[in-house]
């Protein structure tokens, strides 16, 4: 009884025809096998499941191939160096997991192999994956030998984060981008094997793998052969029962009900997900992805308010998804999100959005008081008792989104809202010059929150009134500075010493 071998390494590419994608790195690769120009040294990088390890075996077996015609590219696939490439059992092509394999003594030691010949083939190969994992100090061992390899030798790198390569090596490789399938080549590709190995498969399970997939063909394949198993053959019920996906139905339900500011209703339909197998990042995923659709389509309709709203709903659903991976209770993540982006989308809300005209919808003047309560110069606005105060949550979002060092700047200024311009009055100088400096920032995020054509006026308070300071002098550890630092350092003022002056 032969042991199974799962279906991405079963199919896995023996030829250049038989490759998808990836059309010019393939036609310069085998360019340079027919004309006999191989270089020294290759770097491949790009996304996971986009082909870069086959095609490095594919380059492989083709240099060494023994009845490869003049001319030609593709290997034989019948001689001995071919079959012995295919079964991994060559010993002309050397493989390295640099992820377990990434220090300095095992840069020596391939130093000290490559001046080996090759043992049938032309050319000894070697493939170092996750080539970015090495240390500093391998790829500075690496460095002389990846320039002049021995001219046995070829080097082919591959990795998923180019960045992390350091110019020196990447000065001394030809790159080549691998870049992710799109779902018609994966689709083609899936019932392609389902053909090959007698499996029924709806075309729209196909194409609900494919977008789970993410463009990474391995991953597609092994959902696949996943599902499979299962049932005698692969529908969109079982597809999406497997890989937790959720009705696209619910999830637009869902969705509508978060934008309408239907809390309750949102809550209830997301638990209906949860409870049928839907996996809360697919969930998450796919309210991103309708999101971004109708954003598209505000954009396109010239509609600013519906624009400036979806944009802040793809951003909190953005940072969403980066934290329901990680997080210990990602359903109650999940539930107070959806439930914060439908309360600022109640109606009468402008949280997000900019001021509309109706003198109902937005007051004169919205006065938000500051952290530290600072002695007010003038007599401004307020809030009146029928508002619902979301102009005050609006500039707290945008302090939020501040880096920590500028948001200090900001926080002791008292803010008004006055139409379109919002006025920042700064009791102290120095958080107005420091705010001044980043006056752009800012201003371009309030942009986004109030809309095109509003504005940011800073102001500096003349003077404090003397009520307060005829009474009795503030003291240092009462400055509004030192309180902020006492709170963000959990500490008190234990003794004030005065510093002689020089």
């Amino acid at each position: 009884m032969t042991a199974y071998q799962s279906l991405y390494r079963k199919y896995r590419s023996q030829t250049f025809a038989d490759l998808v994608g990836q059309e010019a790195t393939l036609r310069a690769l085998q360019a340079a096998i027919a004309a006999d120009r191989v270089a020294h040294a290759y770097l491949f990088s790009g996304t996971r499941g986009t082909g870069k390890t086959s095609t490095a075996r594919l380059l492989a077996k083709a240099v060494n191939c023994l009845r490869r015609a003049p001319g030609s590219a593709e290997p034989c696939n019948q001689c001995e160096s071919c079959v012995q490439i295919q079964n991994g059992s060559a010993l002309d092509l050397i493989e390295i997991d640099a992820a377990s394999n990434r220090g300095i003594d095992e840069i020596r030691d391939l130093r000290e192999k490559v001046n080996l010949a090759p043992a049938l083939g032309r050319k000894k190969v070697y493939i170092i994956d996750e080539a970015h994992m090495l240390t500093t100090e391998a790829f500075n061992a690496l460095l002389k030998t990846l320039e002049e390899p021995p001219d046995h030798v070829v080097f082919v790198l591959c990795t998923t984060e180019a960045n992390r390569v350091p110019p020196t090596v990447l000065g001394r490789c030809q790159q080549f981008v691998f870049r992710r399938f799109s779902e018609a080549q994966v689709v083609g590709r899936l019932a392609h094997i389902a053909a090959g190995e007698g499996i029924e498969a709806e075309p729209e399970a196909l194409a609900l793998i494919a977008h789970v997939a993410q463009g990474s063909m391995r991953d597609a394949i092994g959902l696949m052969d996943q599902l499979v198993p299962l049932a005698g053959a692969i529908t969109v019920a079982v597809a999406r029962d497997l890989l937790g996906v959720a009705d696209p139905v619910q999830v637009d339900r869902l969705l509508d009900q978060v934008l309408a500011g239907r809390a309750g209703d949102a809550l209830r339909t997301l638990g209906e997900i949860y409870e049928g197998g839907g996996e809360l990042r697919q969930v998450v995923r796919g309210l991103m992805e309708r999101t971004r659709d109708r954003l598209v389509r505000a954009i396109e309709d010239g509609d600013a308010v519906g624009r400036n709203r979806l944009s802040s709903v793809l951003d909190a659903l953005l940072r969403l998804d980066g934290e329901v991976r990680r997080h210990a209770e990602p359903r109650f993540l999940v539930e107070a999100t959806l439930v914060r982006i439908a309360v600022e989308s109640t109606p009468g809300s402008t949280a997000g959005t900019p001021p509309r005209d109706s003198a109902r919808s937005r007051p004169e003047a919205v006065a938000v008081e500051p952290r530290e309560a600072a002695p007010p110069a003038e007599a401004s606005p307020t809030v009146r008792d029928d508002d619902p105060g979301d102009a005050l949550d609006g500039w707290r979002r945008v302090l939020e989104s501040l880096h920590p060092k500028t948001r200090a700047y900001f926080r002791e200024a008292r803010a008004e809202l006055e139409g379109r311009r919002l006025v920042l009055s700064f009791p102290y100088s120095f958080h107005h010059r420091r705010a001044v400096e980043h006056q752009a920032e800012v201003e371009a995020r309030v942009r986004s929150w109030l809309g095109e054509g509003s504005s940011l006026e800073l102001r500096l308070l003349e003077s404090a009134p003397t009520s307060r300071t005829a009474a009795r002098p503030r003291a240092p550890e009462e400055a509004p500075v030192i309180k902020a630092a006492e709170r963000k350092l959990e500490g008190k003022v234990i003794r004030v010493r005065r510093l002689k002056e020089t």
